[in-house]
């Protein structure tokens, strides 16, 4: 199930409880995209985030604004694993929780304390060191024509990212991994988790065009 890990029962089953903020645990993905947009809550006061705008209240505001909703219409198809298996997440997967030694082997990952089975998107969403606000919902005059962003340091986090991805794929070959559920895909999958992310940053209380994300993923499911 979908859920936080409390501990082990006698016959060594996990024992498994609600999300902080969420609820839980779900049986399913959708479930859990579901209790998602039911709970979760923009994480700036709406007086904060209309000053924030500036001009741009009329567009970002209404997108804001109906971002959980879209979440609600989209929880049961979101999912390329609606009925798991579930992997454990991390919850807070950045450089500063992977120990290295001074070669750069990673030793171990510490600080589980927030770690909880996901569903596949949520699990295999790009570390924290690595995440960028994704360019459908970002100010479009951070990106050119194409699409490239126009900043060196964003120019610099999509290369990583991308340097990243390769570096999975080569990860899951040299482990014989095989099928539609593996990191390196679900990392690919720019649709969701580009969603993903907006779902992280609508908690921190990101303003931006949340709506574009959206009609991008309908747009490409209509297309199928």
């Amino acid at each position: 199930m979908i859920g936080t890990l409390l501990g082990k029962s006698p016959d060594g089953t996990f024992v498994q409880g609600p999300i902080p903020g969420i609820g839980g645990p779900f049986h399913t993905a959708g479930e859990y995209f579901h209790a998602w947009a039911l709970n979760t809550k923009f994480g700036m006061d709406p007086g904060r985030l209309e000053a924030a705008c500036g001009p741009l209240t009329n567009e970002i505001i209404p997108s804001v604004d109906g971002f959980k909703a879209a979440i609600q219409g989209l929880a049961e198809s979101f999912s390329i694993a609606n009925n798991g298996p579930f992997p454990l997440c991390h919850g807070d997967f950045g450089h500063n929780n992977i120990v290295v030694n001074d070669q750069y082997q990673v030793l171990g990952v510490i600080d589980w304390e927030t770690a909880f089975a996901a569903p596949w998107e949520v699990f295999a969403e790009f570390p924290l060191t690595l995440s960028m606000t994704p360019a459908k919902m970002d100010a479009p005059w951070n990106y050119d024509e194409q699409g490239n962003p126009k900043d060196e340091e964003l120019l610099q986090q999509a290369l990583d990212q991308r340097h990243y991805v390769e570096a999975v794929r080569k990860a899951e070959a040299a482990a014989g991994l095989r099928g539609n559920q593996l990191i390196s895909r679900s990392l690919q999958d720019s649709r969701r988790q580009n969603l993903i992310a907006a779902m992280r940053l609508f908690n921190s209380g990101k303003p931006g065009w949340y709506g574009k994300l959206v009609d991008v993923f309908l747009e490409s499911e209509k297309a199928k």
